[in-house]
């Protein structure tokens, strides 16, 4: 019982009440991604809610939580009884592209199903929050302050594993995960209820799902129609269930009502959704480590590859559709990085955190604390991750790029774990068969050969370009990447996935002991990247625990409030419709029309385009009264409001002061991808599809009174 007397007496539980004191101080919008632990501290009627907090969430009852779901990587909000779940297109871009073809474009052209048996099959899940519990104490039972961080996080890793298995036994048909809340102290175990059947019920078109393409991602104004809507299925027992054709629709406890007015602007709006990860608490050299590393080298090196991508299947529509997700995915995350540096820049955020850092030590100085000790270390940490960065973060991409690079690595780290004998058994190799591949399922994908060959390539030169004594050893010998590659492809079947596939069951041996330039290479990096992992694995924990000393330090000495940083848990956040300061934004005002769009199609610029189809559709002048703004007459395509999101809220229900769905979450403006970091009044803005545009399409294009009447919908 000891650790109870170090660490829940002595450190815990004072940090966690300090903690409280110090979240949800006011109503004030302000930075707020908060978990749903944190609603009771929310006042909901002075921020002007018509709702309490018990119909947000209502662990014994129905509230608008039993509506929301995680869609792979985004959200999603159930919008009927049956199932039915709206979320962007954006998000479903990549399956759409999958069961796309040149014959069948649904991503050109849109996807409409005008019954259930119409609905396309999709490889997506989707999560429901069925409830959450703290479990710190129990997380963090057997630790103790001075205990070295290797051992504190085998004995975290080992209390969340047995907590995961007796919930598991208490609950076997819902996922259970224990989530971190606060590096070291506070964790929170979530139990969800998993669909594995999901399908595809409507996509607009392209050029209303994607309207502006990379020209307006991440920027205001928008004029994007990202919205698409897919349903979840469960067995004939009302279970969740793999995909089977007599598999019903699931009946989720709530789903939202559309509100078909929309709102107006300085109107209450609220987000509930799974942002995915943030890093408000990290120290200032987090935010150096990042703004002169991290984000260029990343936004550099996705950009060459969609480059690359673009250019292959240019005349070719089949490759290029193979490739669409991938290309959409780095490109988002491409100017979500460029969006990051210029936030980082424009506020000063590397400088202010400095000079916070510099304060707060000062204090303690003056305190005479003997815990301030965690400054230097922090820092002595950060210089030995700095100096090596450009060759680390290169280094990393050799690992997971390239798709038959990736293979090797795999069989590489297989035979260092599985050493096979003479006298290994037939059931034995039987067994690693199977792992094998479950290992290469999880990490090995080849979109196109001829761009791994690329990939592989630049990789190499670039790393040969490294400072002498930074550079990769398994590379030092090959002077030419290009003839080096194309002759190690030539001869190797690991750029083949269905033979490479074929050969495991087939003829294990040849794979095992396959000696192909492709695969020695791999196995002379497979050491590299081991080491670098176990560098990498021993800074961060050792940064993990001072972590938890700079968060009290500031709560101590500085008067600063905490929320904990997003981890693709359920959160909570509101604010107002509202628009940028003049100066700050060329559109300040928070709503765009549909009168906008014409101007910026006519220019000659590719992602402004508009099909015919759709260009009569915006031209429709007998529209219901409804879903026109009353003050300007016009269709509302997109609006913007003060909410505080990240990555993970892409698909969120934006709803109004009454709870109804007004609008779907899908971007953040340039200026606000510094969320990740840091909150910024003036800067922080987000973007949501107009549900009235949403309805608008659905009405006047595809005619889907059937989805708009499941929806409740009187148009």
């Amino acid at each position: 019982m000891r650790y109870f007397h170090s660490i829940r007496h002595r450190y815990y539980l004072p940090f966690a009440a300090l903690l409280f004191c110090f979240v949800l101080s006011s109503h004030k919008t302000d930075e707020g991604m908060f978990p749903l632990s944190h609603l009771k501290d929310v006042d909901f009627k002075a921020a002007g809610f018509q709702i309490t907090q018990k119909d947000i969430y209502n662990p014994n009852g129905i509230a608008l939580t039993d509506a929301l779901v995680r869609l792979g990587g985004c959200t999603g909000s159930f919008v009927s009884p049956e199932g039915l779940i709206i979320t962007n297109h954006h998000c479903v871009f990549g399956s759409v592209a999958g069961v796309s073809s040149k014959e069948n474009d649904y991503l050109e052209n849109g996807f409409y199903a005008s019954d259930k048996t119409k609905e396309l099959r999709i490889g997506l899940t989707c999560k429901i929050t069925k409830s959450y519990e703290d479990v710190s104490i129990k997380v963090l039972d057997g630790i103790n302050l001075p205990m070295d961080p290797v051992r504190k996080k085998e004995l975290i890793n080992r209390n969340i594993t047995a907590l995961v298995k007796t919930e598991q036994e208490k609950h076997p048909g819902l996922t259970i995960e224990v989530s971190e809340m606060l590096v070291g102290y506070s964790y929170t175990l979530f139990r969800y209820q998993t669909l594995k059947d999901v399908r595809l019920v409507y996509v607009p078109p392209r050029t209303i799902g994607e309207f502006g393409g990379e020209t307006d991602n991440w920027e205001w104004p928008k004029h994007t129609g990202d919205f698409s809507f897919v349903r979840a299925y469960v067995g004939k027992d009302g279970q969740p269930a793999e995909y089977r054709p007599d598999n019903v629709p699931f009946s989720p406890k709530k789903h939202l009502v559309i509100n078909p007015k929309g709102t107006r602007e300085k109107d209450l709006v609220f987000i509930l959704g799974y942002p995915g990860a943030t890093y408000r608490h990290e120290p200032a050299q987090f935010i150096r480590y990042q703004q002169e590393y991290v984000l260029p080298f990343i936004s550099e090196w996705y950009g060459w590859r969609m480059q690359r991508m673009e250019e292959l299947g240019k005349n070719d529509r089949d490759r290029y559709l193979r490739m669409a997700g991938t290309i959409k995915s780095l490109a988002n995350v491409k100017k979500n990085f460029e969006g990051k540096m210029y936030g980082l820049t424009q506020t000063g955020l590397l400088e202010i955190k400095t000079r916070e850092q510099e304060e707060l030590q000062q204090k303690m100085k003056l305190a005479a604390d003997p815990r301030a000790g965690f400054f230097r270390v922090i820092d002595s940490l950060y210089n030995i991750r700095l100096a090596s960065a450009k060759r680390d973060l290169l280094i990393s991409r050799f690992n997971g790029d390239c798709g038959a690079l990736a293979a090797a690595l795999t069989v590489s780290s297989f035979k260092k774990t599985h050493p096979l004998v003479s006298n290994t058994s037939p059931a034995t190799i039987e067994q690693w068969k199977k792992e094998l591949k479950e290992g290469l399922k999880a990490r090995y994908k080849i979109i196109d050969q001829e761009l791994d060959k690329d990939i592989l390539a630049e990789l190499i030169k670039r790393a040969n370009n490294l400072p002498k004594k930074q550079r990769i050893k398994a590379l030092r010998k090959i002077r030419n990447a290009d003839k080096w590659v194309n002759t190690a492809y030539d001869k190797s079947f690991l750029d083949e996935p269905a033979l490479l596939f074929k050969l495991v069951d087939s003829a294990f041996h040849q794979v095992y002991y396959n000696n192909d330039k492709i695969q020695q290479l791999a196995d002379k990096l497979h050491p590299e990247l081991v080491k670098l992992g176990e560098h990498q694995t021993a800074m961060t924990d050792k940064l993990n625990e001072q972590l938890p000393l700079l968060l009290e330090a500031k709560m101590k000495y500085a008067n600063k409030k905490f929320i904990p940083d997003a981890n693709a848990t359920l959160r909570f956040t509101y604010g107002y419709i509202t628009g940028y300061k003049e100066g700050l934004n060329p559109h300040p005002a928070p709503f765009t029309y549909r009168n906008e769009i014409f101007a910026k199609n006519a220019t000659d610029n590719a992602d402004y385009r508009l099909s015919p189809p759709v260009k009569e559709l915006l031209k429709k002048d007998q529209i219901a009264k409804d879903l026109l703004d009353p003050d300007t007459n016009d269709l509302v395509l997109c609006m913007l409001y003060n909410l505080d999101t990240t990555g993970g809220n892409s698909g969120s229900p934006v709803m109004d002061a009454y709870g109804n769905l007004v609008g779907v979450n899908f971007d953040r403006a340039y200026t606000a991808t510094l969320n990740d970091y840091s909150w910024n009044t003036d800067y922080s803005r987000s973007i949501a599809v107009d549900i009235r545009y949403v309805l608008f399409t659905m009405k006047y294009l595809n005619q889907a009174d059937n989805l708009l009447n499941e929806m409740g919908v009187k148009i």
